[in-house]
């Protein structure tokens, strides 16, 4: 399909053969459409808080042909999941930046069992606040899509691998293990030049000084070791 980009079907393929699905947030519902054509979820909902997106995402699931597949649910955020007694294996929560997505995982509940998360922004807020809760990293993807470099984390409340540092929350547990990923390896050599540039543009006595330089050396001390593994 054409209209699935990297990003989409990098997100596609975290989910997992019969599970129930819920995209959050659905826009044109091009995710769930593939994921209905591919066959693998047994059940899909696609939500929207605005009446507007959800009729063009009911008219694009109709056009493909997966209107029968595909329940559409007009409501704001998973709060909608406990009056319905909806469990869901995977909730897909993409397209919006980190503050929108913690605002929406507010609402966590028992009867989602893992997220699916691809911020259009920083995803260390969601690395912390899955150590607070005590939850598991089951997956962690970096994808370029359009020039511009994603990370796509499944959260899993069960199983998986922990956050236990400011590291994991930085750089994600299980992709700062990829020692030889150059994706990593370009996106923080961008953030690490972006920084470098900040601070000269900082009064040195102001606060976010040291706090910016913070980031840039850790970021710094990072890539020098990725560095000589890639040489």
């Amino acid at each position: 399909m054409s209209f699935l980009t990297p990003r989409l079907f990098s997100l596609a393929s975290l989910i997992t053969e019969g599970e129930v699905v819920a995209d959050i947030g659905t826009d044109h519902a091009y995710l769930p459409i593939y994921l209905a054509k591919d066959g693998k979820a047994k059940k899909i909902y696609a939500t929207d808080v605005a009446l507007k997106p959800l009729t063009v995402a009911k008219n694009n699931l109709a056009s493909f042909g997966v209107a029968d597949k595909v329940e559409t649910i007009l409501a704001d955020g998973i709060e909608w999941t406990i009056p319905n007694n909806i469990k869901l294996d995977s909730c897909i929560i993409a397209g919006m930046g980190s503050t929108s997505i913690l605002d929406i995982l507010k609402k966590d509940n028992e009867n989602i069992y893992s997220y699916i998360i691809a911020s259009n922004t920083y995803l260390e807020p969601i690395r912390k606040w899955t150590k607070e809760k005590k939850y598991f990293v089951e997956k962690e993807i970096i994808v370029e899509d359009n020039k511009i470099i994603y990370e796509i984390i499944k959260i899993n409340k069960f199983a998986g691998t922990k956050i236990k540092s400011k590291k994991d929350i930085l750089f994600g547990p299980l992709l700062v293990r990829d020692e030889k990923n150059k994706l990593f390896l370009q996106k923080w050599l961008e953030e690490e030049e972006k920084l470098f540039k900040l601070l000269q543009q900082i009064p040195k006595k102001d606060k976010k000084y040291k706090e910016t330089l913070k980031r840039k050396n850790e970021i710094s001390k990072l890539l020098k070791r990725r560095t000589l593994i890639n040489e």
